[in-house]
């Protein structure tokens, strides 16, 4: 069984990888969320459908928001990612990208390829919520912002150490190990291979991730997000890398929203007064970063794909 579907064609295996997230959440989600989240707390999953009318000091929607978080990394990332990497190859530690980067620096240069791009993804930001939208289809996107905001903003605020920890280990550890392994560790992959060229696999994997979040007046500065992530993927060698990188970058907003609670607003954005001079220089210093690894990587299409290609038809001339 192992490797059943590793000659299919990359196209087919990304609908199957689809499938297969869709699958994991409806059972996974469903199970522990509508049966033992309900038994734990006693807040029935109806409750939660309008976030607007939710009371969030009511005692156990925290944790059963919190465990959904938990329901969400297992059903759509955790499973869904180690099933495709157990049905498309024969080694699923090195189909995930889970080696050892190509030198040590890239740990070091992944991590401030994220820190130094803030002011710019924060000045994307400000650009976004300044789009205008049809009316109808703004009042919708708005209306599934906010829902998440709510939902965000309410972990953010709790002021106790114990909260600090689950925030940095349910929104940023969980958030960092699970998009990573599904969106860089498989859907990149694939898409890489399907393009047969990384920056377009890498581009359009950042555009389905940020899409996917659903919260579309934060679009443009988690699309670049994502394309700063693959980066750093695909030019270190290593998933690790992107992993430590995203959670260094959500655990730094978390941390920071904690000490300084005024830095989060209603609408849960971290307001750090970025003006087009500083997100031009976070830009050139990003810039050079990626570059830094470009030139340093020892990563090369053939040996990614080098099993993937036997006999596959999509690679036939």
């Amino acid at each position: 069984m192992k490797g059943l579907l590793k000659n299919k064609p990359a196209g087919n295996q990304l609908l199957i990888m689809v499938s297969i997230a869709l699958v994991g959440v409806f059972i996974i989600g469903s199970l522990f969320g509508t049966i033992i989240l309900t038994a734990i707390t006693g807040i029935k999953p109806t409750e939660l459908m309008d976030m607007n009318k939710l009371d969030f000091t009511k005692p156990g929607v925290i944790t059963y928001i919190r465990g959904l978080q938990v329901a969400q990394f297992f059903g759509l990332f955790l499973v869904p990612s180690l099933l495709c990497a157990w049905l498309f190859s024969t080694n699923s530690r090195k189909y995930l990208g889970l080696n050892k980067p190509h030198g040590l620096s890239h740990w070091v240069i992944g991590i401030m390829v994220m820190i130094l791009a803030i002011p710019f993804v924060q000045w994307l930001g400000e650009i976004n919520q300044a789009i205008q939208f049809p009316s109808g289809m703004a009042k919708w996107m708005r209306a599934k912002e906010d829902s998440a905001n709510k939902t965000v903003m309410a972990l953010l605020t709790r002021r106790t150490p114990v909260d600090l920890v689950l925030n940095l280990v349910l929104i940023a550890g969980l958030a960092a190990v699970g998009e990573e392994l599904l969106f860089r560790g498989v859907a990149q992959r694939l898409l890489i291979r399907l393009f047969k060229s990384p920056w377009p696999g890498i581009i359009v994997a950042a555009f389905i991730f940020s899409a996917l979040h659903m919260q579309f007046y934060g679009f443009l500065p988690r699309f670049v997000l994502g394309i700063l992530l693959g980066a750093v993927y695909w030019y270190s060698g290593s998933l690790w890398t992107a992993i430590l990188a995203h959670f260094v970058y959500d655990a730094l907003l978390i941390v920071m929203a904690y000490f300084n609670p005024t830095l989060v607003n209603a609408e849960n954005t971290v307001k750090m007064s970025s003006i087009a001079l500083t997100a031009a220089f976070s830009f050139i210093l990003v810039s050079l970063a990626v570059n830094w690894m470009i030139k340093h990587s020892g990563t090369h299409y053939d040996n990614v794909y080098k099993e993937d290609r036997l006999p596959d038809l999509e690679d036939r001339s």
